[in-house]
């Protein structure tokens, strides 16, 4: 885990969100291209929401922020809406694609 810094205004606090914020949605990006993927090599949009899949991403978010000293169920809290977005993403892919 790294330092953070302390910040002496909100001017730093909110300059600090957006830069992060612009390192973030790359990674966002990254990420909405491997659920396209998804939903194309799976096709069904019955088969966008894989429940255990969840789970086990879930979990792997609570390692990662209890390794960076975050809170885990605040990060699993975000991981979990995250995922959900991203399935109904997928779904909506997999139906375009099946015309409907």
């Amino acid at each position: 885990m790294s330092e953070r810094p302390t910040y002496a205004s909100m001017g730093e606090v909110r300059a600090a969100i957006d830069a992060l914020d612009e390192q973030l949605m790359p990674l966002m990006a990254a990420r909405a291209h491997c659920i396209a993927e998804a939903a194309r090599i799976k096709g069904d949009p019955e088969t966008a929401l894989v429940p255990w899949r969840v789970d086990e991403v879930a979990a792997h978010a609570r390692e990662l922020a209890t390794r960076q000293g975050m809170d885990a169920d605040l990060a699993e809290k975000l991981w979990r809406a995250m995922m959900a977005e991203f399935i109904a993403h997928e779904r909506r892919l997999m139906e375009q694609a099946a015309g409907n």
